[in-house]
């Protein structure tokens, strides 16, 4: 049921402490949307494992800076995901015949890629800056709710620490929200952190 993509990065640091030494694998199989994963080293991680839910938004990093602030601990191991909605792309159309708009598609997705990451360049400096033991993920899926709830269930996470956006009632009576899915549906303990 989920738009999953399969193309990852992972990078480990040898210790939490030390960031240097970086290995990365990578596999590739879809072109253009990225699933990137980097995280420094977890060998010997015995405390929480904690997702931090993320995404552009202010709410998103205010809710990042709140756990960093009032929860976290030295040996939790911090999981930063982001979950984008599949972008929508233009349909084909009879007005030019049967070619499909790829340049319309490659730049919408390749847009999408940039957006990614730099969003995760930002969140790993913030990482290393604060040197904490961290994973960083990114899939996307048709919801980012579901997505969120998958990758906290695959890594296996203690908790769940996301912004809230805001929306006024009828919006979110309309449209629903990522935090409202995820606090409905999860398993795990979640703290919604209100913008």
């Amino acid at each position: 049921m989920s738009d999953r993509n399969n193309n990852s990065q992972i990078k480990t640091n040898e210790s939490s402490d030390k960031l240097g030494d970086i290995k990365s694998v990578k596999k590739l199989s879809v072109p253009y949307i990225e699933d990137r994963r980097r995280s420094a080293s977890s060998i010997g991680h015995h405390g929480r494992t904690v997702l931090c839910a993320v995404d552009p938004s202010g709410h998103s990093r205010d809710a990042f800076d709140w756990y960093l602030k009032n929860i976290w601990r030295s040996d939790d191991l911090v999981v930063v995901a982001y979950c984008p909605e599949t972008p929508s792309l233009p349909s084909l159309t009879f007005k030019k015949g049967l070619a499909p708009p790829t340049e319309k598609w490659k730049e919408i997705l390749d847009d999408t890629n940039t957006k990614t990451r730099q969003l995760e360049e930002d969140y790993e400096y913030l990482c290393r800056e604060k040197k904490l033991v961290y994973k960083i993920t990114g899939e996307s899926f048709k919801n980012p709710g579901e997505g969120i709830c998958k990758i906290a269930e695959d890594e296996k996470v203690h908790m769940i620490v996301m912004g809230s956006r805001g929306m006024g009632g009828l919006k979110r009576f309309l449209l629903g929200s990522v935090s409202e899915y995820v606090v409905r549906n999860s398993r795990i303990p979640c703290i919604v952190i209100p913008g």
